[in-house]
């Protein structure tokens, strides 16, 4: 079941006076109207069944820290408990519970399943490019080229190998193999 609660302050709100106004996710807050999330994940939540569900808003924007900050689900959550300015742009009080941390996995699964958490991204970054926030008229493309050990080295192949280097040295040493060894010699190629 979907519930808008009115957004009350409680007297410990005062500490948000304490995020200096440039911080970046008071711009983005007040540049950016999240509503379309509400609108958005509407039809993935009954309006009179169920037990009350968190707000999708609070969960897309903890999603959006997770994408701004590069945090997991666990994390995200422990870094929101400690930051002010993550509670206050969650729209959640100081003293106010956070989700489980799986509730966001659950959300991701299971409420946004046309939408995707890019599609949610890409949404907010449009309105910052909107508003001015946000340059967008360049584009970085990482062209780093870089060699990758592709053989991966399993004991039985280190075996196989030692193997080969055991049998050549028998063969340099006595001019040839030795007839019971013939059928033994693995054929094994390393690069």
């Amino acid at each position: 079941m979907l519930r808008h609660v009115p957004q009350q302050l409680s007297i410990y709100s005062v500490l948000y006076d304490k995020i200096p106004n440039d911080h970046i996710l008071k711009t983005i807050a007040a540049n950016v109207d999240f509503s379309f999330i509400n609108d958005l994940l509407k039809d993935s939540y009954c309006k009179h069944l169920g037990r009350p569900a968190k707000e999708p808003e609070m969960l897309a924007k903890l999603l959006i820290l997770q994408y701004l900050y590069n945090l997991s689900d666990v994390k995200v959550i422990e870094e929101a408990r400690l930051n002010l300015a993550y509670m206050w742009f969650l729209g959640l009080n100081p003293e106010d519970d956070l989700p489980e941390a799986s509730l966001l996995t659950k959300f991701r699964r299971h409420r946004l399943k046309e939408t995707s958490v890019d599609d949610i991204i890409q949404e907010v970054v449009r309105q910052c490019i909107e508003k001015g926030i946000i340059n967008g008229t360049g584009l970085s493309i990482d062209a780093t080229h870089a060699n990758a050990n592709t053989i991966k080295k399993v004991p039985e192949r280190i075996m196989k190998h030692l193997a080969r280097r055991i049998i050549k040295a028998i063969e340099e040493e006595n001019g040839e193999i030795p007839s019971e060894l013939i059928g033994e010699v693995p054929n094994y190629k390393l690069r």
